[in-house]
């Protein structure tokens, strides 16, 4: 173990941040413990479902994977945003990753979007490909709506890590709250 050397300066996204709606010890809000499956590269912030069936020959049913692309369109099926990067300490010692379940009422921030969009606030958001948010699009399952993209001017308190106009690292969006909604 190398005490004193944070693995946080070699991020390639920021982790999530949830500014609204997260305290760990009020038993009411909606989230999940669940081991990820091997080799998923699961990192916090990205929006994951829990997995059915088998991964060569194991069962993976229950256990955390990114989403997917073709899980936009899945109905019923909640989503997760990870809080803890697959081999984080914590997710190790727990033996899972918690994600918080996008049918409940949060604010997330996550680098895990789709940065090629144009991005407006009020926009539903979805899953694209591996754990990444993406513009629901008709028939798509919403799992939220943006509520800010970047940081408005303001530094996110983060090592190594600036927003700016052109590159604003983050899109911040709020849960669907009562569940997964299709767009028409």
């Amino acid at each position: 173990m190398d005490y004193g050397v944070t693995k946080r300066i070699m991020r390639a996204k920021l982790p999530v941040d949830v500014p609204r709606g997260f305290s760990p010890t009020e038993p009411t809000k909606l989230s999940s413990l669940a081991p990820p499956i091997d080799g998923e590269a699961i990192y916090s912030g990205m929006l994951l479902v829990k997995a059915t069936g088998l991964v060569n020959g194991v069962s993976t049913t229950g256990a955390f994977r990114k989403a997917e692309v073709a899980d936009a369109a899945v109905q019923h099926q909640s989503f997760y945003i990870a809080l803890h990067d697959q081999d984080s300490h914590d997710a190790q010692a727990a033996g899972g990753i918690v994600g918080l379940d996008c049918s409940d009422d949060y604010e997330i921030k996550t680098g895990y979007y789709d940065s090629g969009i144009t991005w407006v606030v009020g926009d539903p958001v979805t899953a694209d490909a591996d754990g990444v948010i993406t513009e629901a699009a008709t028939g798509d399952y919403i799992v939220g709506y943006v509520t800010k993209i970047g940081a408005a001017g303001a530094g996110i308190a983060y090592v190594g890590k600036t927003p700016s106009a052109t590159d604003p690292l983050t899109l911040q969006f709020k849960t669907a709250a009562n569940g997964v909604k299709v767009v028409a």
